[in-house]
């Protein structure tokens, strides 16, 4: 801007002060009075839900045990009154400018939470990528051992 220049402001706090010297003029020499004084917006609608609209909205379908994946989320879809299962329903998710997320069927908003990690994700040698290793009880990774060692003496013996 050519007035900034001209008055030598150099820092941000120089053109805040120039700034606020040219702008009421700058108005006052072009600035034209509006031919209705009433506002030209129409009313917001009391009903309307400003953070329903104003989100991202993501489809998906639900999977067959009633989950849904958003990002390095899964979210368990908790079953409702007239549907007890969601799985194979194409669903929304509206991630709102808040940062939460609202999983809605047919316009109704519908009850989440966070589903359980996978049970082969448990063992404790197994890694989840961005995420730390699972803590089990030492008598629950035994018991896993046990098992996949006999499973794998079965499929000796089958072959």
């Amino acid at each position: 801007m050519a007035e900034l220049r001209l008055a030598g402001a150099c820092t941000m706090d120089e053109a805040n002060r120039v700034l606020m010297d040219f702008l009421p003029r700058f108005n006052e020499r072009f600035g034209v009075p509006p031919a209705q004084t009433i506002s030209a917006y129409r009313p917001l609608d009391p009903e309307l839900d400003l953070a329903a609209v104003l989100c991202f909205k993501h489809m998906r379908r639900v999977a067959r045990d009633n989950t849904v994946k958003y990002d390095c989320h899964t979210l368990q879809l908790l079953p409702g009154t007239e549907h007890p299962s969601y799985a194979g329903n194409r669903i929304e998710i509206q991630k709102r400018l808040d940062g939460t997320l609202i999983v809605c069927y047919q316009g109704q908003v519908i009850s989440t939470r966070e589903a359980p990690p996978r049970p082969g994700l448990l063992r404790s040698g197994d890694r989840i990528p961005g995420r730390e290793p699972a803590l089990i009880p030492q008598w629950l990774d035994s018991i896993l051992r046990q098992n996949e060692s006999w499973g794998k003496q079965r499929s000796k013996k089958a072959a």
